[in-house]
């Protein structure tokens, strides 16, 4: 059959399927049927012994063991790569003499593509065991043989290489195979096994890693409650090495109560501020604690611990709400020689650690010079905290500025709760509006300027804090003092270096460039296209007294770019159209024509009707208010 299809391409349909198919693959790659050695490619098995480390380290004992049972018998075992490349070979002299004279060596290439059918070489193509008898093989060298070779095979199916026992066709025996594809199993378990166990390797490798690499510090405990592993971040917080921790339960470390609570607990721990003692040392640290109870198969098997540091908790906590100074000196718009004075005084304060007390008319910028100073001292790097003593309902004043401990009132959450001063630990405070504080807070507040110490609502401990206090008030606190509305010994603690900023009616000068500015700042918000402002508009708010300052100027501003359908600013707002047409001046009747005369005096009368509101006195007579401006001129009324 094999002579045949050799010499005529006639294929016998008594031979088995795939050596048909092997048989025709083999003349496709053109093989020499009669050629008298295999090849043998020494730089690829040693290639390939680098790339199968692995697979020769898990298969050698299993050959070891196949051929002590075959021993004696001519045969020889074989492991070759997934391109059948012969990597090893153990077998008796006369066999391995023999394969030696046809190159069936260690780096030979025994694919179909090489030597064509073969058991190596076709089992790697069909990925399954397989015997391949004598003449079933394609090249004549290998006649002599019956080989038997199983692929091994990864977990997702691809081959990695193959094992292949070959001996006299006359000496296989019908479990032959069935030896091998035992032997390849045991290698691909121990393969596998192998890799599951690196794969726990690098697991926990990776968690380590990535444990280490958190800003918290975590604490595991079994079921016991004893601790399995904690990461670098807790050992650094807590200041014990791992060998100290592991093994150990948490109360024979820590004094607290909360640890065995929290652990023998299945429900989750959110956030609960403790300060934690430890049993060696007097040592104390402040940290928020989380737990989350491990679950596997419905049950509790352990508990995580994550431990946070107060500190950077507070970082975290002002960087999201934004509790930082926005507004630095250049920001403070204007020329004035009794503004710029002011400013030189608040930049001499900020290098300074006294305690800081802006005055001033409400809108005057007192909240600007407070971020200003903060951010030209030394503390810029620090929180801002924004505190208006006014706008806190006074029984949640104390816990808003002190926080509150653990218990301290129905509804109280667990641990407790940080109050402002402890989150501006290191920065500034700035508190709006002090006159309005209650007279229990001010003695709460006194004591912290004198200790530089505060205690919680309900609580009984001392907490240091380093807050630099800038203070605001638009009262007479001197006054309140004698009032008794203000404590006197307070005032001269907040008192220390105090900054008078002008009302804007004192300058005047600063509201061409205040407006201006204003402008270019709404138009960019309101998508507005103001260009220029009309000069009478400019005129009419110097002529204003501004009550509400500069606020009130943004205010008005804002309201009438909103209003402005071009881009001129030039319509007046009713509150400054007012206060001008007071002080206009009517000359004498005789000064004019007398056919002029009666138009005058409809003006004026329309004029004062209307309560010199120009919009409705315009309206009135029926023309437009700039028509009623150019009447007005032509008449010589002036304001």
């Amino acid at each position: 059959m094999w002579e045949r299809f050799v010499l005529q391409d006639s294929m016998d349909v008594r031979v088995a399927e795939f050596i048909q198919q092997s048989w025709l693959r083999s003349k496709s790659y053109k093989v020499n049927p009669h050629q008298k050695t295999g090849k043998v490619y020494p730089h690829k098995r040693n290639k390939s012994l680098q790339v199968h480390a692995n697979l020769i380290y898990h298969s050698e004992s299993l050959m070891k063991d196949l051929y002590e049972l075959v021993k004696g018998s001519d045969f020889t075992v074989i492991l070759c790569d997934r391109n059948g490349i012969i990597l090893k070979q153990i077998g008796d002299e006369t066999t391995l003499s023999y394969a030696k004279e046809i190159q069936f060596v260690e780096g030979a290439d025994w694919s179909e593509e090489a030597v064509g059918t073969n058991a190596i070489g076709t089992c790697i193509f069909e990925k399954r065991p397989l015997q391949i008898f004598a003449h079933e093989h394609y090249s004549k060298i290998c006649q002599q043989w019956t080989c038997s070779a199983s692929p091994i095979l990864s977990e997702d199916g691809e081959v990695l290489g193959v094992l292949n026992m070959s001996g006299p066709s006359d000496k296989v025996h019908p479990h032959t195979l069935g030896m091998v594809v035992s032997a390849v199993k045991a290698i691909e378990n121990k393969i596998r096994l192998q890799e599951k166990m690196n794969n726990l390797e690098l697991m926990k490798g990776y968690l380590e890693a990535t444990t280490n690499t958190l800003n918290s510090g975590i604490m595991i405990l079994n079921n016991e409650g004893r601790i399995i592993k904690i990461n670098d971040k807790l050992q650094h917080i807590i200041g014990l090495t791992e060998n100290e921790w592991v093994g150990k339960k948490s109360e024979e470390l820590f004094t607290n109560r909360l640890f065995e609570d929290i652990h023998l607990s299945d429900k989750k721990v959110d956030d609960v501020e403790i300060r934690i003692k430890l049993k060696a040392y007097s040592k104390e640290i402040n940290v928020f604690l989380t737990k989350r109870p491990i679950i596997k198969n419905g049950k509790r098997i352990g508990s995580l611990i994550l431990f946070e540091e107060v500190n950077k908790v507070h970082k975290f906590v002002n960087k999201v709400t934004g509790n930082r100074a926005k507004v630095t000196f250049n920001d403070i718009i204007g020329n004035n020689k009794l503004l710029t004075a002011r400013i030189q005084e608040a930049k001499l304060a900020s290098q300074s650690v006294s305690n800081v007390l802006l005055l001033g008319e409400s809108g005057t910028g007192k909240d600007l010079f407070a971020q200003a100073i903060h951010n030209h001292s030394n503390r810029k790097d620090k929180p801002f905290i924004a505190i208006n003593c006014g706008a806190i309902p006074k029984d949640l004043l104390g816990s808003e500025l002190f926080g509150y401990a653990d218990g301290a009132f129905t509804g109280a959450k667990r641990g407790g709760n940080s109050g402002k001063f402890e989150l501006a630990d290191g920065g500034t405070i700035f508190l709006d509006e002090i006159g309005e504080m209650p007279l229990d807070m001010q003695v709460l507040l006194l004591r912290l300027l004198e200790n530089r110490e505060l205690v919680r609502i309900g609580g009984s401990k001392a907490i240091h804090v380093d807050v630099r206090i800038i203070s605001a008030t638009n009262k007479d606190l001197y006054e309140e003092v004698q009032k008794g509305s203000f404590r006197e010994d307070l005032f001269f603690r907040l008192n220390v270096l105090p900054i008078k900023i002008p009302p804007l009616r004192e300058r005047k000068d600063d509201i061409e460039l205040l407006t201006n500015h204003f402008v270019s700042e709404i138009n960019h918000k309101l998508f507005k296209k103001i260009e220029t402002i009309s000069p009478d508009f400019i005129r009419a708010l110097r002529e204003y007294e501004w009550p509400g300052n500069v606020r009130e100027l943004h205010n008005i501003t804002e309201r009438m770019v909103s209003k402005s359908q071009g881009n001129k600013l030039e319509q007046l707002p009713t509150e400054l159209v007012e206060p001008l047409t007071k002080n206009l001046s009517f000359p004498s009747s005789e000064i004019l024509p007398k056919k002029n005369h009666v138009k005058k005096l409809t003006l004026i009368n329309t004029i004062k009707q209307c309560n010199y509101n120009y919009s409705k006195a315009a309206k009135k007579l029926g023309i437009s208010r700039s028509t009623l401006y150019r009447q007005l001129d032509r008449f010589g009324l002036k304001s």
